[in-house]
């Protein structure tokens, strides 16, 4: 693979950022051959725009993407944000179809984790996933992260999706920082 650069996205980004993320988790195409695909268990979208300019304010709460050195398309893209109390939370992570199982999707987390201890002193990363994800469990395991065994519902509101059964749950998984110098 190529050098791989990630950059701090810009507002000029995010309808770029709803197409990669609503294709790579509920779009017909993944829905058909892509690993990290909900579409089998939520209906209607992951997000939308007005959903990520919330998430998108610097330097509190940010995405991370990285483009395709032939065309500056967006490759691949994660969302990062301080929670406080030496805390980071990563999500969103996803690597265009034709860019998965090039470990693009470990680079941007590496460079989420970095940028988090880098920019907070972060020296825990948590995410959340669907339970159940057996894939994506796998996936963050061989990363580092471990299940907390803390759940929270899934969310009412339907920007999220529309879970096909009752009752879905987010499991927190989380991976302790080395400690890094501040820069």
């Amino acid at each position: 693979m190529s050098e791989v650069v990630a950059r701090l996205a810009q507002t000029a980004d995010l309808p770029a950022l709803v197409t990669l993320v609503n294709g790579v988790y509920r779009g017909p195409e993944a829905a058909a051959r892509a690993w990290t695909t909900e579409a089998n268990i939520i209906d209607g979208q992951r997000c939308d725009l007005e959903m990520l300019q919330t998430l998108h304010q610097p330097p509190l709460g940010f995405f991370l993407l990285v483009e395709e050195p032939d065309t500056g398309r967006v490759a691949a893209a994660c969302h990062l944000k301080d929670c406080g109390a030496a805390i980071a939370e990563t999500g969103m992570l996803s690597v265009a179809l034709h860019r998965q199982g090039q470990g693009l999707g470990s680079l941007l987390l590496h460079r989420a984790e970095t940028e988090a201890q880098h920019r907070w002193q972060s020296s825990v990363m948590r995410l959340w996933v669907i339970d159940g994800r057996v894939e994506l469990l796998a996936f963050y395991a061989r990363r580092g992260y471990r299940a907390t065994g803390v759940h929270q519902p899934f969310p009412s509101d339907p920007r999220y999706g529309i879970p096909r059964t009752p009752g879905l749950r987010l499991l927190a998984l989380e991976k302790p920082l080395a400690r890094s110098p501040k820069r």
